[in-house]
């Protein structure tokens, strides 16, 4: 059960209501034949290791951005009388310890423990990662990088450092399945948290994207909203 904002994630098996919640867990590669390549779990931080990087004004403080966002108080909701109303109704009889809830409410549900690094707290509700994907590949190397870049450089990441944040990563949980689902407009919600590091680089085509409104006026919101289709240019 979901009562809350959650978020969706490319890697475990999850869904709910927030931006957030599909995750599915990287598996080690196989070739026919040969023996299993014992490759190393890319593991959940947690957002308070997010902070030591993205709680800059300059680079536009996403850890400040998250805590003022539902996510952040998702696994804290589940404790709410509301939450307790909807998941006695399917038979839920405490919604912070049931699958069906923690699986978009939280970050990292279901992960094996290998898969968590030291001092990651589940409870923190949807974290960074549950939108973006596992943060310590991504700590390294950003670190790497720096170690490397001349002071004020262009933020260049990586192709598949980070999940890209797609209309289907909120549906994963803001779906019909939550039992205090709302229809809601991806474009409208990209832009209520928006967190974006504005020294990031990108290509014109992702900067023409993110500038996409939405474009069904006073149908909104419509189900084509709510897959990120339809948008237009942002009058000036």
């Amino acid at each position: 059960m979901r009562t809350h904002t959650s978020t969706r994630s490319r890697w475990l098996p999850t869904v709910t209501l927030g931006i957030g919640g599909a995750l599915v867990m990287l598996l080690a590669a196989f070739t026919p034949g040969a023996p299993a390549q014992d490759k190393k779990p890319n593991k959940f931080v947690g957002a308070s290791k997010c902070k030591s990087c993205h709680s800059s004004d300059e680079t536009g403080n996403q850890h400040a951005a998250w805590m003022k966002m539902d996510h952040a108080k998702a696994y804290e909701a589940l404790a709410s009388e509301e939450a307790k109303k909807a998941g006695a109704a399917r038979g839920v009889t405490d919604p912070q310890n049931d699958p069906a809830c923690l699986k978009c409410h939280v970050t990292g549900h279901g992960a094996p423990p290998e898969n968590l690094a030291k001092g990651f707290d589940i409870k923190l509700g949807v974290q960074c990662e549950s939108c973006h994907g596992p943060g310590e590949l991504h700590i390294k190397k950003r670190m790497a990088a720096a170690a490397k870049a001349e002071k004020g450089a262009p933020v260049v990441l990586e192709k598949d450092e980070l999940a890209p944040v797609t209309p289907q990563t909120c549906l994963g949980c803001h779906n019909s399945e939550s039992p205090t689902f709302k229809p809601f407009c991806f474009f409208k919600r990209r832009e209520e948290t928006k967190h974006l590091n504005p020294k990031a680089q990108r290509t014109e085509e992702e900067a023409k994207r993110l500038e996409l409104v939405c474009g069904e006026g006073d149908k909104c919101p419509t189900e084509k909203c709510a897959k990120g289709e339809g948008g237009i240019p942002k009058s000036k």
